[in-house]
């Protein structure tokens, strides 16, 4: 039996771990861009907005095809990882590539203009209506702790927190243990030298461009399927806030990343339970900032340093 007041914190760290599924895949989407190009690419929100879109599109197909639960959980994955994966291919061949010898700016605008056009496209889709998928596993939920203020977790929540847990493991064993992981550190860290040792960074871009954007399917597939609404505007404000974690997290950084989804997802929560929800968006990004100022090599800053452009 936990008392009222240890019980209710205790569920607001739940619900921050569940706000956490969705921004860490993103944050460490926009990690693995940075990492190698020193540069911010914008559009990572949106892909997440036209994969949570395929998922819901995919899930209600499976709903009324008379699927189980776990069929139409698979399904809405599947599609919404290979809609964000196509698109991360297509913005990696004609976005990506062509701009990247080119300055910050120009690189910054062209991922706003990919940002645009889906936002367009599923505004024009959906009729500038939010889409609205029925809750999954008709509320269950286990209760962890009985008392004045009984701490449980829904099974969807769970299954989202698993799936986002299993994207990062997959990526940090990629990371470690492939050559793949090999070739995208010593692309971040030098790409001249990697072009010397016979590396072909062109590759490792792109690839790294269809698996940033598979995880930022991750997130919207999160977003779908937890809370069940979807909206072609919701890539905007998603895709900043997982863009400032990955840099106050430490930019260009996988660990960065996590760190800074982590807290972002704490600081959020923890402000909605103890402050005016009203203006919890003022404080993140007033904290967002403060941190910058204080420490802008992020919370988490890589010991290994990126070769001079100069």
């Amino acid at each position: 039996m936990l008392s009222h007041e240890l019980g209710y914190w205790l569920q607001q760290v739940l619900n921050a771990c569940m706000l956490a599924s969705f921004y860490v895949p993103l944050a460490v989407a926009f990690a693995l861009i940075q990492g190698l190009t020193s540069k911010i690419f914008l559009s990572f929100g949106d892909f997440a907005m036209y994969a949570a879109f395929a998922g819901v599109y995919a899930g209600l197909a499976s709903l009324l095809a008379g699927d189980s639960t776990a069929a139409i959980l698979a399904t809405s994955l599947v599609f919404a990882v290979l809609t964000s994966s196509a698109l991360g291919h297509f913005a990696a061949t004609h976005v990506v590539a062509p701009l990247i010898g080119q300055t910050a700016q120009a690189f910054m605008i062209g991922s706003i203009g990919v940002s645009i056009v889906l936002q367009e496209i599923m505004r024009l889709q959906s009729g500038a209506r939010d889409l609205w998928l029925m809750p999954l596993f008709d509320g269950a939920a286990f209760r962890l702790f009985d008392g004045p203020f009984p701490v449980q977790i829904g099974m969807m929540q769970l299954t989202a927190m698993i799936t986002a847990a299993l994207a990062i493991g997959t990526v940090f064993f990629i990371m470690q243990f492939t050559a793949a992981g090999r070739y995208w550190r010593a692309c971040a860290q030098s790409e001249r030298l990697a072009k010397l040792c016979g590396v072909n960074t062109l590759t490792v871009l792109r690839w790294s461009c269809v698996g940033s954007a598979a995880l930022a399917s991750v997130s919207g597939w999160i977003i779908a399927v937890s809370y069940g609404g979807v909206s072609f505007s919701m890539g905007l404000m998603l895709g900043f806030k997982a863009m400032f974690a990955s840099v106050i997290g430490g930019f260009g950084t996988v660990g960065g990343a996590i760190a800074g989804g982590l807290f972002l997802a704490f600081l959020e929560t923890l402000w909605s339970a103890a402050f005016p929800l009203a203006y919890r968006d003022v404080a993140v990004f007033g904290f967002i900032i403060l941190i910058l100022m204080l420490k802008p090599e992020g919370l988490y800053s890589s010991t290994a340093k990126r070769e001079s452009e100069d």
